[in-house]
């Protein structure tokens, strides 16, 4: 029974309430219709609730198995990975009021953050995206940190973005992708802070 309100409530999540409306009732008439074919008892019963769930769910299945897709490859090859760190002088560290062009609204620096500007005059900062499921509209985003000299890979950090199934996608004019890990700017600043330490001398 818990079971069937959670799938129930991410349909509701996930489908336009005028669908679930029209859905509720013709799955409703097409599981009596092919549950009077069954036995009266636990098998009528039974079969009644299997081919509810058949109809009601079926505009619904890429949706859930392309969210299943998509938790299983942010848990298994979602986030950074570092092969490499580099100690790095104090000219590739921002002083306070310091303006980076990386930064978002080009606002002028606390102090101590990295200089993006700097750093890409040595190591080279690639994204390289993919649609790894065209079935479940998943695309891959990797950004991949370089020695620019030596091609050496220092890191890398894989973001998944997913757009939902067909179902969203044919009633929303704009769908917009959900992605894991979340990316935000601190995440960003620990994950290239963690690739260049600052030197102490």
């Amino acid at each position: 029974m818990d079971l069937l309100k959670a799938l129930l409530g991410f349909a509701v999540l996930t489908g336009p309430l005028w669908l679930i409306l029209i859905l509720v009732p013709v799955s409703i008439w097409i599981a009596v219709k092919v549950a009077k074919r069954f036995r009266p008892g636990g098998i009528r019963f039974a079969g009644g609730v299997g081919v509810f769930l058949l109809v009601f769910f079926l505009p619904f299945a890429d949706e859930i198995a392309g969210q299943m897709y998509f938790r299983y490859l942010c848990e298994v090859e979602g986030g950074p990975k570092i092969y490499k760190t580099v100690v790095v002088g104090k000219e590739y560290i921002l002083l306070p009021g310091e303006i980076d062009t990386n930064t978002a609204g080009r606002l002028p620096a606390r102090g101590g953050e990295l200089n993006m500007d700097k750093l890409k005059e040595k190591f080279s900062f690639t994204t390289d995206s993919k649609k790894i499921s065209r079935l479940f509209r998943i695309e891959r985003d990797v950004k991949i940190i370089r020695d620019t000299q030596s091609g050496e890979m220092l890191g890398s950090d894989t973001h998944f973005l997913y757009f939902g199934g067909w179902l969203v996608n044919a009633t929303t004019p704009h769908v917009s992708g959900k992605s894991c890990p979340t990316s935000y700017d601190a995440y960003y600043d620990q994950f290239y802070g963690t690739i260049f330490k600052q030197s102490k001398k």
